[in-house]
């Protein structure tokens, strides 16, 4: 079976490699309007994400990688930008998102997409950013904004996936913490792996209301547990 070109579980979940590697999550961000991705990414996988999102696609890279999911966050409000973008990188996203929120987060802490993690309801942000730092990624997301750890860890964004219809998280998250995490994003979460056993499940992950691509290796009852926890 060929990656990327065959429906798998559900309506919307496809299995992909993106330059080489698995961790197909690394290179995008996605929202349910649009999905950033790197300017080398290859035609076919292009079209994949907006055969899988249904999105439009900003092609640039951030601090010249083509690392973006790490280093970008946001919901259908705005975006959350590493303070380490580069000018004309940050014009290109400026002018495909004139009717966006756009914050360029001035932190110490500069891989905001892993400190991050956000949908069109609320956002967990990492217990790393400072009061100044937190309202200001609330009134970019346009969402009530907790801070907190998952699984005692500080790096949310990287170890959860969250959509308009539900969350994947950390397998070593509490019941209480999904529970609570069910609360703030008014989604279910489950806890799951992808790639065959990765803990870090953004890393394997890109995906919106409408779908997600996820890493090549991911096994056939992590599918399922990512249909489920997706609803796609």
């Amino acid at each position: 079976m060929k990656a990327g070109r065959q429906e798998l579980v559900g309506r919307g979940i496809y299995v992909e490699e993106f330059f080489g590697t698995f961790e197909v999550g690394l290179f995008a961000t996605a929202t349910d309007t649009i999905c950033v991705v790197p300017p080398q990414i290859k035609p076919r996988h292009q079209k994949l994400i907006e055969k899988a999102l249904g999105t439009d696609i900003i092609k640039t890279t951030v601090a010249g990688s083509f690392l973006i999911g790490p280093l970008i966050a946001g919901n259908s409000n705005g975006l959350i930008i590493s303070c380490m973008v580069l000018d004309e990188e940050l014009e290109k996203i400026r002018n495909s998102l004139k009717d966006s929120n756009i914050l360029v987060l001035e932190s110490k802490y500069t891989a905001t997409g892993n400190l991050i993690l956000a949908n069109d309801t609320a956002a967990l942000v990492s217990v790393y950013f400072n009061k100044r730092e937190v309202r200001l990624i609330q009134d970019t997301l346009g969402v009530e904004v907790v801070q907190g750890t998952i699984a005692n860890r500080p790096y949310v964004g990287s170890i959860a996936v969250v959509t308009n219809n539900g969350g994947i998280v950390h397998v070593q998250a509490s019941r209480e913490e999904e529970k609570k995490l069910s609360e703030i994003f008014k989604v279910e979460f489950i806890p799951g792996t992808v790639n065959d056993g990765v803990l870090f499940v953004r890393s394997g992950i890109i995906a919106n209301s409408r779908g997600a691509i996820v890493g090549a290796r991911t096994t056939g009852p992590e599918l399922m547990t990512l249909s489920r926890a997706l609803k796609v």
